[in-house]
Order: C-alpha cells, then sequence, then structure tokens
C-alpha cells in the first residue's frame, strides 16, 4: 500500500527533476545532483523521528552528503548534494487539482536549498533561504 499512496507517474517525477536541473544549472552548479525520493506520510515520519527526533510527517525533508556554506560554496560543485525526500501524500493534501505539480517543485526547491546549507530557524537566515527559493522557483 505504501507505494500506492507515493506513486506518481514518471511524468511528473521527470518534470520535478527537470526542474532541479534548471535551478542546478541557474546556481552554477550544473555538474552537481540529488538524488530525489517521492515517499508517503508514514515513511517521511519515520525518517523525521529518526534523524530529527520530530515524532510526525513533515512536508519535504533534505539530506546533505557534505555541509555546504551556500550555493557558492566550491565544495558544491561537481558533486552529488545528498538526497531530498517529498511526502507525495502531503504534497496532494496541500494542493488539489492542478497545482500537486507546482507544490512538488516547490518542496524540490525547498530541499534544494537545504542542501546547500540554508535554513529558515533564525530570521536573517529564513530571509536569505526564502529569497533564494522563490528566485529558484521563478526560473
Amino acid at each position: 500500500a505504501r507505494q500506492k499512496r507515493a506513486a506518481i507517474d514518471v511524468a511528473t517525477r521527470a518534470q520535478v527533476a527537470a526542474r532541479i536541473r534548471v535551478a542546478l544549472r541557474a546556481l552554477g552548479r550544473s555538474k552537481s545532483s540529488v538524488t530525489l525520493v517521492f515517499t508517503d506520510d508514514e515513511e517521511i515520519r519515520e525518517l523525521n523521528r529518526t534523524w530529527r527526533q520530530i515524532d510526525r510527517a513533515t512536508d519535504v525533508l533534505s539530506f546533505h552528503f557534505q555541509a555546504l556554506a551556500g550555493e557558492a560554496d566550491p565544495a558544491g560543485d561537481g558533486v552529488n548534494l545528498g538526497d531530498i525526500v517529498i511526502s507525495v501524500e502531503t504534497a496532494r493534501r496541500r494542493s488539489p487539482g492542478k497545482r500537486f505539480l507546482p507544490e512538488l517543485e516547490r518542496l524540490a526547491i525547498h530541499g534544494l536549498c537545504h542542501l546547500f546549507g540554508h535554513d529558515h530557524k533564525r530570521p536573517g537566515e529564513a530571509t536569505r533561504m526564502f529569497a533564494l527559493e522563490r528566485r529558484l522557483r521563478r526560473l
């Protein structure tokens, strides 16, 4: 049943991946990559509990392979930056109808910003991260 709840079609997966490639290219990181994982609320809750000690489902989690100090950090060039895990169930709930793909893309871009070391816990950090996110979503 898990795969059924997290299932998205091949074309949607390809569109989200293409969106990430456009964002990486815009950041001068076209040789870098990420792994996109589409899952359900049950699995993302498990990951959130294990890695963040927060026992609830969330929309997106990012697992970086190395800590980066922003999108210009040279260590992020030409490498796999990490994993972006998206709850398809949460995305569907938040985006009825034709807004599903844009929601998946938004979550993927949000996750990408985290992979580059951005966070939104403090106001100054949040301002920088959300500005980058908005810029990448407009591409």
